[in-house]
């Protein structure tokens, strides 16, 4: 996992490698090119050594091309392999050295080939090519400036920021695809790359990978089950390794418990806040489950003090608002994970959107169920403009503005939405490529800011594809979305005893920062995020001084 950072210099920020080292603390390198032009073009990154602890050449050179790389490769060797048996060599043990003779040798197709989350920059015969993985994983932003471009996996490495309203990002609280808080700086969508010819100062933008559509091939659960467990054992399987020790982030629901019931790690770590002992303790689900499989549960338990003293360095690793109170717990998580001597820890991100698991899916489909003789009857028409199509009520349950928004979601969504695809597949489609990037950010930067690796099972392409076969049923049932999920964790574990499976409701990550900031009990978060913007821009500004 690295800091990648690129482009004509009076873009970036002259201590850019600094401002990056927290991402890659074991080594860092840069090398000063020139573009077909004559103009200098810098290439660095900074290095956090997971694959291959040996340090290396960074930019890594073959072929004369170069490459930047953030990011993990879980089929490298496979893909190594491939390219051995075509008389490629190579010089060192690394995921790294892997992408960039794949791409010499496959071109942009290699991307294809990747099962892993990365963000990369090749420079080769004066042409810049980056790419981003398919959900987003890791970030990629540019900076165009007149002909100049620039390129960095953090806002803070550009040297000239304008902050800018985005309206849309703005309404739903959190940025996502190309949007950021800043007018010259955008970011790689999801499954998208760049070429940019030097010659000619010129970019272009491909989409790669787009979310694929619905097949809803499998109906009988037994049938779906047989698929599911051994294609998620390898995608965790593929996880594990490393060359440092693996822990897992485990709360008290299905997602990272079905993670643990594949790979048994010795130690995970879970977050317990004292104010919602009550309400929601995960400590005791947890405990209970490290009891039955028999590994060592550390729980935290952050502080109303220790929020406000690292409140700071939340806002200067986040950069900008995801609308999510949960980036203090992330942040005392991977803090804790590194300081016990852990580089890579596991998370259960993306279940929840793949299988219809928040409690707003279950909300929106239970609606929908009742709604179904309404709108196939002989009044369907009126019961549409009363009720309002699947897309308006999928808007009006992510505005945070109530109907006021739902013209503006509806103009941002609706190139995603497929009228002949199920409620339940549409709804996965939002969640995972416009909600998920917020929590995709905040994965990244929180765990990044500690010097540490998260990898994410359920987000293996494969199980993105798998998905896409469910019926509805075999998603949402009785009440309840995951429900393969937890039929999956039963067969894995051969019990419907333990308090996992019958947890109602599952919320998240949750902290009190409310209750510490605004004396209210609330999950609204427009102040915070109205704070936590402003903090950020100091924090921007504080850098860049400095």
């Amino acid at each position: 996992m690295c800091g990648i950072y690129g482009g004509h210099p009076g873009l970036l920020h002259r201590h850019t490698g600094q401002l990056l080292s927290h991402r890659g603390p074991d080594q860092h390198g840069s090398r000063t090119l020139r573009d077909a032009r004559g103009a200098e073009f810098v290439m660095g990154m900074t290095r956090l050594n997971i694959v291959d602890r040996r340090n290396m050449t960074i930019p890594f050179s073959s072929g004369g091309a170069d490459i930047v790389f953030n990011g993990e490769i879980y089929n490298w060797k496979e893909i190594r392999a491939n390219l051995e048996s075509a008389g490629i060599r190579f010089e060192t043990e690394t995921d790294t050295e892997v992408v960039l003779h794949a791409f010499l040798h496959w071109g942009p197709a290699c991307l294809d080939r990747l099962n892993g989350m990365f963000a990369f920059a090749v420079w080769n015969d004066g042409e810049l090519f980056m790419a981003r993985d398919r959900l987003g994983k890791k970030p990629a932003f540019y900076c165009v400036e007149g002909e100049e471009i620039a390129f960095a996996s953090e806002l803070k490495a550009f040297s000239k920021l304008e902050f800018v309203e985005v309206e849309l990002c703005e309404r739903l609280e959190f940025y996502f695809d190309e949007h950021t808080p800043y007018r010259n700086v955008k970011s790689l969508r999801p499954g998208e790359y760049m070429i940019y010819d030097t010659s000619t100062r010129q970019f272009r933008l491909t989409t790669w990978w787009q979310y694929p559509q619905y097949q809803g091939t499998l109906t009988d659960s037994g049938k779906a089950l047989n698929e599911f467990l051994p294609l998620f054992e390898d995608a965790c399987r593929l996880r594990k390794m490393a060359d440092v020790p693996v822990t897992l982030f485990l709360s008290g629901g299905i997602d990272s418990c079905l993670i643990q019931a594949f790979l048994k790690l010795e130690t995970t770590y879970t977050v317990q806040f004292p104010e919602f002992k009550e309400t929601i303790n995960e400590e005791d689900l947890v405990r209970e489950y490290a009891d039955h499989l028999g590994f060592e549960a550390r729980v935290i338990h952050p502080t109303r003090e220790q929020f406000f003293e690292v409140f700071p360095d939340l806002a200067r690793y986040i950069e900008f608002p995801v609308g999510s109170f949960s980036i203090f717990p992330l942040f005392c998580l991977a803090r804790q994970a590194r300081e016990d001597g852990f580089k890579v820890a596991l998370s259960g991100e993306g279940a929840d959107e793949f299988f219809n698991g928040y409690y707003r899916n279950e909300m929106l489909l239970e609606e929908h169920q009742l709604l179904s003789r309404y709108l196939s009857g002989p009044y369907k028409h009126l019961a549409a403009r009363y009720f309002g199509s699947d897309l308006e009520r999928q808007c009006r349950m992510a505005s945070r503005n109530g109907i006021d928004d739902v013209e503006l979601l509806k103009n941002a969504f609706e190139g995603r939405w497929h009228v002949d695809a199920p409620f339940a597949h549409n709804m996965s489609v939002i969640e995972a490529s416009v909600f998920l990037q917020a929590l995709l950010i905040m994965a990244d930067r929180m765990s990044m800011a500690n010097s540490l690796e998260v990898r994410n099972p359920f987000m293996d392409h494969r199980i993105v594809e798998f998905s896409t076969k469910l019926a509805p049923e075999l998603r949402y049932r009785d009440g309840r979305g995951k429900q393969l999920l937890r039929e999956a964790l039963k067969e894995a574990l051969g019990t419907e005893r333990l308090g996992i499976l019958r947890r109602p409701v599952k919320h998240g990550l949750p902290s009190p920062v409310n209750t510490w900031l605004f004396r209210t009990n609330t999950f609204e978060r427009r102040d915070w995020n109205r704070i936590m913007l402003g903090e950020c821009l100091r924090q921007m500004n504080l850098r860049h001084c400095d």
